[in-house]
């Protein structure tokens, strides 16, 4: 829902009232389960990269030449494919990607 309603809204739209109003809950639910508006960002970051950066290991068989190739060109492909994106991305500077 976090995800619909930046795109809809934008990152400077996307505030934890609307998120909760979207999701038909109170605010002080909303911050039991995410603590403030950088959490959100961070759960956000997470949410893109995890599901939309594909090339985050390299492959048995490829040079690390092309390894930083594919995955800068899938790094760059996931930060577009949600508004605003790269901003939040690059809120949420500890972010490591599994494995």
């Amino acid at each position: 829902m976090a995800l619909t309603l930046l795109d809809r809204e934008g990152l400077e739209g996307l505030t934890t009232r609307k998120l909760a109003q979207s999701l038909k809950i109170e605010q002080p639910t909303l911050y039991w389960h995410v603590r403030n508006k950088q959490t959100l960002m961070n759960m956000l970051s997470e949410a893109i990269l995890v599901k939309h950066h594909t090339r985050s290991v390299p492959l048995p068989t490829e040079s690390w030449q092309q390894f930083l190739k594919e995955n800068a060109l899938s790094f760059r492909k996931a930060l577009l494919v949600h508004r605003d994106g790269s901003p939040i991305a690059y809120r949420d500077l500890s972010y490591a990607p599994p494995g």
